[in-house]
């Protein structure tokens, strides 16, 4: 994983340019290129120190959960708008083939919101986050890169039936439980080692923000940010 993170931009860009794909369905198949998601998650390492402070608060984790606990009852709310949001903007994809750059925007902020808090919750970033939809200085974000708002028709009718399109993700669900049980032990270990030495070990760091990047990009299909499948992987 790059430590360097990614500059931000405008919410829907294109990097790195698609050759030579061919679509079946909904799943993007790269040939003689290497396919990169539209849907990412980027976190500074920088020189990996991290606060002691923090960690032992996260050791004692009823104290670090004190302190984010107004992030993740405003965050509820915002997530529960997101996802009304989100089904709305299946019947505006049944209709007319596109997403509301609006409900994406709406969409990809509260995902960032997620990511921000996850992050200085596991020690991936020392920063408190601000109480807000957008914070672009901040050194843990989601880039997408989904050059267009067209969908497919085909998954938002299968995202108004909502369980269709969930359906589809019981695999992702399946193995991120897993996942993200082994990534909670990981980071609490990780608060171990920053206590004691200051430093987030940088295998436990690229893991944790595997497991952040998995479970992101899961949301962002369900909610329409993109129409490729996510892979199972928790590299960018």
């Amino acid at each position: 994983m790059d430590h360097d993170g990614a500059e931000r931009g405008i919410p829907f860009r294109l990097i790195v340019p698609r050759v030579a794909l061919a679509r079946v369905g909904s799943v993007q198949l790269s040939v003689g290129a290497t396919m990169i998601y539209p849907v990412d998650v980027t976190v500074e390492y920088g020189n990996g120190e991290r606060s002691r402070g923090l960690a032992v608060a996260g050791i004692l984790a009823p104290i670090k959960m004190l302190l984010a606990l107004p992030h993740f009852f405003v965050l509820a709310l915002v997530q529960f708008g997101a996802f009304i949001a989100g089904y709305f903007g299946f019947w505006v994809i049944a209709f007319t083939g596109k997403l509301s750059p609006g409900i994406a925007r709406f969409v990809h902020n509260s995902l960032g919101w997620n990511v921000r808090i996850t992050a200085w919750f596991g020690s991936l970033r020392d920063e408190y986050p601000a109480f807000a939809l957008e914070q672009p200085e901040y050194q843990a974000r989601v880039v997408i890169t989904e050059p267009t708002l067209e969908r497919s028709r085909g998954l938002a009718v299968a995202g108004i039936i909502w369980f269709l399109k969930g359906l589809l993700l019981i695999p992702h669900v399946i193995v991120l439980y897993f996942v993200g049980i082994a990534a909670a032990i990981a980071g609490y270990i990780a608060y171990w080692v920053i206590a004691i030495t200051g430093v987030y070990p940088d295998g436990i760091f690229n893991f944790v923000v595997g497991a952040l990047r998995w479970s992101t990009r899961t949301s962002a299909w369900l909610l329409s940010l993109t129409d490729e499948y996510p892979p199972f992987a928790l590299r960018a």
